[in-house]
């Protein structure tokens, strides 16, 4: 059995994550018993949603309360006790920060590889990123063509699907993002309309003008900082879907809204909302989302980093939304 090289944390962090809150560590794997597949781990997925995990040593797997990350992986399977499974292949689930995990049979799936649906899409397009993004705009926004929508964070994931899809069902898009480059890409790559910079000083009135009208619906992936101006534009009746809150993770104060009054006085309605309520539609999401990357009509974009050893970095700079699109780790091919 080969050693796995693991990354987790290694003290509780203070205010901030820092690289200093992370260690690199050898250990020793088990032969797989009956149902067991050991697995090559070829991509790591960075998710902002691991750093309230990351402060509090607390999460849904017991290991998070020794300092383990649990997250996202997508392998190739190297020794499989489970009939299910064959050496080669390719599959995806939940995985800590390491190079080889042993997975229980039943918590893996079987993904297809394929042209123009490569491996890395299965944490992105193909993954809960892709998923999230058609439940918020197909069924919690249910936008519809004719409409304006406003997406945060537009040069992340979430976001840039989210984005593709509305301009698919004919929906004017206006992105909203940090920084002139961003911006550009958001239009000129996924198709967006227009895109705003938040760090303009003049973003409010920018927004204002983009949005012409007003604003129908809006996808929220990052908290006050841009749902409270959005609040003001929206229109009578507007839908918010509330899928993140990326401006918050890292700190414990209160959420303020100066606009919070315009829920009522418009009629607005927010929804938060978890992926993993809308399970049921998988098949039907991942079937279009295929479809859209193998025609070329869904941009796949990622900020790809090599080697375990920089997952600590990798993800300090995506908090601080340092790259665009899926952010993940690739770890070499070593079949070891």
């Amino acid at each position: 059995m080969p050693d796995a090289t693991r990354v987790r944390l290694i003290r509780k962090p203070d205010e901030k994550l820092t690289e200093a809150d992370f260690g690199v560590e050898k250990i020793r794997l088990k032969t797989p018993s009956d149902a067991e597949v050991l697995v090559r781990v070829r991509y790591i997925s960075l998710d902002p949603y691991l750093a309230p995990m990351m402060r509090s040593w607390q999460g849904p797997d017991p290991a998070w309360e020794q300092g383990i990350i649990v997250g996202r992986m997508v392998g190739r399977v190297l020794e499989s006790r489970d009939p299910a499974f064959s050496r080669g292949d390719w599959v995806a689930g939940p995985g800590h920060w390491q190079s080889h995990e042993l997975c229980h049979g039943s918590n893996l799936r079987r993904i297809d590889v394929e042209e123009g649906v490569p491996a890395p899409a299965f944490l992105g397009v193909m993954g809960s990123s892709g998923l999230t993004a058609w439940v918020g705009i197909n069924r919690v926004l249910r936008v519809s063509a004719g409409e304006t929508l406003t997406i945060s964070s537009a040069a992340g994931i979430v976001g840039g699907i989210a984005g593709q899809l509305a301009k698919r069902l004919g929906a004017r898009v206006v992105g909203i993002a940090g920084g002139p480059a961003k911006c550009a890409s958001v239009v000129s790559e996924l198709g967006f309309d227009a895109c705003i910079d938040y760090r303009n000083p003049e973003f409010w009135s920018e927004l204002k003008k983009a949005v012409g009208p007003g604003i129908d619906a809006h996808y929220e992936n990052v908290g006050a900082p841009i749902l409270d101006p959005v609040l003001s534009l929206m229109r009578e009746r507007g839908r918010i879907a509330l899928c993140g809150l990326i401006a918050h993770y890292l700190d414990d104060e209160t959420i303020c809204l100066k606009n919070f009054r315009k829920l009522l006085t418009s009629g607005l309605s927010i929804q938060g909302f978890r992926v993993f309520d809308y399970q049921k539609e998988t098949d039907t999401a991942h079937g279009e989302l295929r479809a859209a990357l193998k025609s070329g009509d869904l941009a796949l974009r990622e900020t790809l980093t090599k080697g375990l050893e920089n997952a600590p970095r990798a993800y300090l700079d995506m908090l601080a939304g340092k790259g665009m699109g899926k952010y993940l780790i690739e770890l070499d091919d070593d079949p070891g």
